[in-house]
């Protein structure tokens, strides 16, 4: 490595091999980093698949790779009570699994026995130990154990430490619904652990203005903004449809409790029925779907449909799923009314360059994305819908200036030059 650069330790669970935007936002550190005047240790898990299966499988041994770019020390396997049990069991009494790791959870903020990414901190705790001089380090979550990691690296070593919110803990959009005893329980015990150590944090930065803003009145600290952001543009010459007789319309990913998907759905059997759309000339594709089975219980309503124009398919491989959005006509976001937020997957759909569809607008952050750069339109009714489905009228003239302020080498850049203020 360049002598002359500084050292940042990045800790984090997901990195390629894994499959997930989770593993995109420090990946792109890794790759980009060198170009600023840093050089990255990278401490992940040593991933032997890319986390499109439900259990995902660890290797026994430790890694290390040296590039160009930076180190990458994958650590080997740790066994935990729950992780034991997911291993013997597999599925069978899932109960039992969900019990142990419900307690694992409270627990592995104060006993390195039950944290599941204790092998990230050993490894950051052994390297610093050896009087490696690290300028920085980077805790990005989930899982926020890593935050105590970075908190107790910090105290332990004084290096300082930058917490990255790649979404809310305390704020989290899926457990801020979640109205269940233990799920309260859960939000309220950690949430005395995130304002204690993310306070003491040399530098916090999430993937939004929005969220950066709620942060700021919940922990009282400035929040740096880092965007998500995309690779680059994808080629559509690559991946041309036979025929352009059939609109297709695709969501890529997850779908949050408070999502309005159902807005969308209603009305596509209002089409349906009224014989608007059929089999022939119309295709409603959710990508991924089907790897959270809790969230395609949502579709029971609609069996009438589903099938017929509406499609889920398991978790694909990037290429896969990127092909289907390059096939398709428009990508959607469906938006939810207890949150505002640039989803992660809106920006591999500004890589497509196809039209974006908001549904319903939520007249913030993804409304004024979207108008801004002219990348697509807002629908908030069903009249808005039916309009689209039936007139295909939209306009799309994307502004690649603005937008190409979103690709990955540009975020790095951003997080860099916070690093180099330190």
């Amino acid at each position: 490595m360049d002598s002359k650069k500084k050292k940042i330790l990045i800790l984090c669970n997901d990195f390629p091999p894994i499959n997930s935007i989770g593993a995109d936002r420090p990946y792109s550190w890794y790759k980009y980093f060198h170009e600023f005047n840093l050089y990255p240790i990278v401490i992940t898990k040593n991933w032997q698949n890319n986390g499109n299966t439900r259990f995902n499988t660890i290797g026994k041994e430790r890694k290390i790779e040296c590039t160009d770019f930076g180190c990458i020390i994958r650590t080997s396997k740790v066994r935990t009570p729950s992780l034991w049990f997911q291993e013997k069991f597999k599925t069978k009494i899932s109960f039992v699994r969900r019990g142990l790791s419900f307690i694992e959870k409270l627990l592995s903020f104060y006993f390195l026995r039950f944290d599941q990414h204790k092998g990230i901190y050993k490894e950051a705790y052994g390297y610093l130990n050896k009087n490696n001089d690290v300028h920085a380090i980077i805790t990005t979550g989930e899982p926020f154990v890593l935050f105590k990691h970075g908190y107790r690296i910090k105290k332990q070593f004084g290096v300082r430490w930058i917490a990255d919110y790649r979404d809310g803990w305390y704020l989290n959009h899926g457990t801020i619904l979640n109205k269940g005893i233990l799920s309260r329980f859960m939000r309220s015990w950690e949430y005395r652990i995130e304002k204690k150590i993310t306070r003491d944090a040399s530098m916090v930065v999430t993937v939004d203005p929005e969220m950066a803003s709620r942060l700021e009145k919940l922990i009282g600290k400035k929040v740096e903004v880092v965007y998500n952001g995309f690779w680059e543009y994808y080629q559509r010459d690559k991946y041309k449809r036979e025929s352009n007789d059939k609109m297709i319309i695709n969501h890529t990913g997850t779908l949050t409790i408070g999502q309005q998907i159902e807005l969308f759905l209603d009305t596509l059997i209002d089409l349906y029925r009224n014989k608007h759309i059929n089999e022939d000339n119309f295709e409603f594709n959710l990508i991924g779907l089907e790897y959270f089975p809790e969230q395609m219980k949502r579709l029971l309503p609609y069996k009438e449909i589903v099938d017929k124009i509406v499609f889920t398919t398991p978790r694909l491989p990037k290429n896969e799923a990127v092909e289907m959005n390059l096939n398709a006509d428009y990508l959607v976001n469906f938006t939810d009314p207890n949150l505002s937020a640039i989803y992660a997957k809106t920006y591999d759909y500004i890589a497509c360059k196809k039209p974006i569809l908001v549904v319903p607008g939520d007249g913030k952050l993804l409304d004024n994305l979207i108008t801004k750069n002219k990348l697509g339109t807002i629908l908030n009714t069903k009249e808005d819908i039916k309009a689209l489905i039936i007139n295909k009228n939209i306009k799309y003239s994307p502004i690649k200036d603005n937008t190409s302020f979103f690709t990955r080498k540009n975020q790095t850049k951003i997080i860099a030059d916070i690093i180099n203020t330190l």
